[in-house]
């Protein structure tokens, strides 16, 4: 389970801005492990520039999301999702997209159907997912996180691998956090624009949810050595 993080794949700081190099270099190292072990694997991205930002132009210009606003969202979330989709295609990765708001009728990633992810899985396809918007009792945001570990605990994933546009978890130093253990105090570097979904403490008490048995965040430049089990990026210490 690899999540491409909005931060790493986009330019956050320019709206609707591909970061298309980094995209590259993270597909890149998706493909070298694929390739040398024929995994299942799930790919979710974030919304970066585009669905985090688009979200924060709703709220600010009709003060909440509805139906109009879940429109644009999601059409900002699919365009950088094509991009994504393209990428991985263009590489000889067999790669297939789900909208969530296909398979979630809320914002809650543990009620959804994911039954066509696991599909695909099984028929030797890499499906792609992402954080998006849905429209219950007013429009809602799914998280991409959230999808992560949920999808990461559906398919049973041993290795659920987060990525950024930084080394792992930083401390106030700037220096990365080689492990984090559940309930344990830290302070850290926040340094982050565009972000709707709870920056990157919510990401690492969201982590500690997931069953698998590697779970880190990493740079996008180091998504393969953290699939490999290096000691890269920051481990959540989610098994006791």
């Amino acid at each position: 389970m690899i999540k491409l993080g909005g931060s790493f794949i986009t330019e956050k700081d320019r709206p609707y801005t591909v970061n298309w190099e980094a995209l590259q270099v993270g597909i890149e190292q998706i493909k070298a492990f694929y390739e040398k072990h024929s995994p299942h694997m799930v790919i979710v991205h974030g919304g970066g520039s585009f669905g985090h930002y688009e979200t924060q132009e709703v709220k600010r210009k009709r003060g909440f999301i509805d139906c109009y606003g879940v429109a644009l969202i999601q059409r900002s979330m699919m365009i950088l999702s094509l991009a994504v989709l393209d990428t991985m295609v263009r590489k000889g990765l067999p790669s297939s997209l789900h909208p969530p708001h296909s398979f979630c009728k809320n914002e809650n990633a543990y009620e959804c159907n994911y039954e066509v992810i696991v599909d695909d899985l099984e028929k030797g396809l890499i499906p792609i997912t992402y954080g998006d918007s849905v429209f219950s009792d007013k429009g809602k945001i799914i998280s991409g996180d959230d999808l992560s570990v949920a999808i990461s605990n559906k398919i049973g994933a041993d290795c659920l691998i987060f990525s950024s546009n930084v080394e792992g978890v930083l401390d106030k130093e700037g220096k990365v956090i080689k492990e984090i253990k559940k309930g344990e105090r830290i302070s850290i570097n926040k340094n982050e624009v565009f972000d709707v979904t709870g920056g990157i403490l919510s990401k690492v008490e969201k982590s500690f949810l997931s069953n698998a048995r590697n779970v880190r965040i990493v740079s996008g430049k180091d998504i393969y050595r953290a699939l490999m089990g290096f000691e890269v990026g920051t481990k959540i210490a989610n098994r006791s």
